[in-house]
């Protein structure tokens, strides 16, 4: 029996991968890039020699766009345009998103605030007595996705869901309160 057993080991074994923590399939392997430190290119000189050039960008590449290698000669200072996305305005809330901002107006109070994963959203209370049906608004301006609202008992939450895993901070006034993600 105890032969059997270690046949079946030794059998099974043969077809074990080397780290099974990795994809079969190199090409399946996926990476996220938020933070693009620098770009190196390795090039062969008419002469035969190899020289290589790293480009220092300290994430100034927006990761939502996609990668383009071009000849062109292109100014990383040029002047980007933030685009900002229509406002939305529900009865007694405004949001503006403006890049990486989002401006909320109201007059009700902030009870808390806290992020949840998986998709990445913030979640946001109010104080108000109210009662609305639930509501749905589309933003699609990164990195902010959706927003949805539902009332409860003595408040309403407000909850902002994300295109990635994002940090974000709260910053707060009299009259509104700015969502930054970085």
């Amino acid at each position: 029996m105890r032969f059997i057993i270690l046949l079946l080991i030794t059998f099974v074994s043969l077809f074990a991968r080397d780290n099974p923590f990795f994809p079969s399939d190199p090409n399946e392997i996926q990476m996220t890039t938020r933070a693009i430190k620098s770009i190196s290119i390795s090039y062969q000189n008419l002469d035969g020699s190899i020289a290589h050039e790293t480009l220092e960008l300290n994430n100034k590449i927006d990761w939502h766009e996609p990668f383009v290698i071009s000849q062109k000669q292109v100014s990383m200072t040029e002047n980007k345009k933030v685009m900002t996305s229509k406002a939305i305005n529900a009865k007694f809330i405004k949001f503006s998103p403006q890049g990486k901002r989002m401006k909320v107006v109201t007059k009700d109070k902030l009870l808390r605030n806290f992020m949840l994963t998986n998709p990445h959203r913030i979640v946001m209370d109010f104080s108000r007595d109210t009662s609305f049906k639930p509501k749905n608004y589309s933003v699609k301006q990164a990195p902010f996705k959706k927003i949805r609202m539902g009332n409860h008992d003595k408040y309403y939450r407000v909850v902002i869901e994300l295109d990635g895993q994002y940090q974000y901070k709260l910053e707060s006034s009299e009259k509104d309160l700015d969502i930054v993600c970085y």
